[in-house]
């Protein structure tokens, strides 16, 4: 079987979408709060996005694929007899840490129907073709834990061990709230620059660039308006964006890039205090082990929920 990988066009939204629906075993609604098997034909753009993003439907698709390929990134699809079967989302930046400058895999599925058949593994060897061509230091991925597996064969190593973490922001806010006046929140950088030599905290699964990214982009959907709060706090040269978890009204999403890990905590006070007067009693971060042992661990009213890796190819 020949398997043809290239570059995606708006041409081809469609067989992507079908590609990316392939996965859903069951449609559902809202009606309520409580969810209703239906058919796909039956719900909205936002319910087919709630099943899985952008991905979902036409509509949506096409403006997630359009912002690709407006700002120079690499979706790839694999072709099986002139049939879109698979896609990768490649995006390519440079941070400070051992990924370097990296080209972070996003996104990789491919139709269910043409599944074991070398596919996936023509998409990473396309990906890592194009690494090699952008002068790239690795190549990263946060792995589902069922595909763990397949990047290992594929000569991928586990780089950083994250820690899923629920802080307690009712409690941290209680915590030297004499530190709030001494935050000065400024506009969000719009200049990735400002973030390529700051640390990355959170959420350590993605690359640094590939957050920023897609934290510009905007969808007309309901559970695509998640940000609630971003900003710049000047004086400990750190910024950060706090997201709402769709349909949860107490526990939001924190991303975090800071230059001194020193300055960890206060920055969290700050942004706890933040979230507290939004309405919220938890923030989920997902922190490497060794910085969350080091510098979270002890200070932050916090627990662990889940563990996750993410993956890296030195090329």
């Amino acid at each position: 079987m020949e398997v043809k990988v290239r570059k995606a066009t708006l041409n081809d939204v469609k067989e992507i979408v079908e590609v990316h629906c392939s996965d859903v075993e069951k449609w559902y609604k809202w009606v309520g709060e409580h969810k209703v098997e239906s058919n796909y034909e039956e719900l909205s753009v936002e319910e087919r996005w709630g099943h899985g993003g952008p991905w979902m439907s036409m509509e949506t698709c096409s403006v997630h694929l359009n912002y690709i390929l407006t700002h120079n990134q690499y979706p790839l699809v694999a072709e099986v007899n002139s049939k879109v079967v698979g896609e990768l989302e490649l995006y390519i930046g440079e941070e400070r840490s051992v990924l370097g400058k990296t080209a972070f895999i996003d996104i990789l599925v491919v139709h269910k129907d043409f599944r074991r058949k070398g596919i996936g593994r023509t998409l990473i060897r396309k990906a890592i073709e194009i690494a090699k061509s952008e002068n790239c230091k690795t190549v990263s991925v946060w792995p589902a834990k069922n595909a763990i597996r397949f990047y290992e064969k594929c000569g991928f190593k586990k780089l950083f061990s994250i820690n899923k973490v629920i802080i307690d922001i009712e409690e941290l806010s209680g915590i030297g709230k004499r530190n709030e006046a001494k935050c000065v929140k400024k506009s969000f950088p719009q200049n990735y620059d400002v973030l390529k030599n700051m640390i990355l905290v959170s959420p350590r699964i993605e690359s640094s660039y590939t957050i920023w990214l897609k934290n510009k982009w905007a969808y007309a959907v309901e559970e695509a308006k998640a940000i609630c709060d971003e900003g710049y706090i000047e004086n400990l040269n750190v910024a950060y964006i706090i997201e709402n978890i769709w349909r949860s009204r107490e526990e939001a999403k924190l991303t975090l890039w800071i230059s001194n890990r020193e300055n960890i905590l206060r920055a969290l006070k700050f942004i706890a205090s933040s979230s507290l007067n939004m309405g919220f009693k938890k923030l989920t971060m997902f922190v490497e082990n060794n910085l969350y042992e080091s510098y979270v661990e002890k200070q932050v009213p916090c627990m662990i929920k889940d563990k996750e890796f993410l993956m890296a190819v030195n090329i």
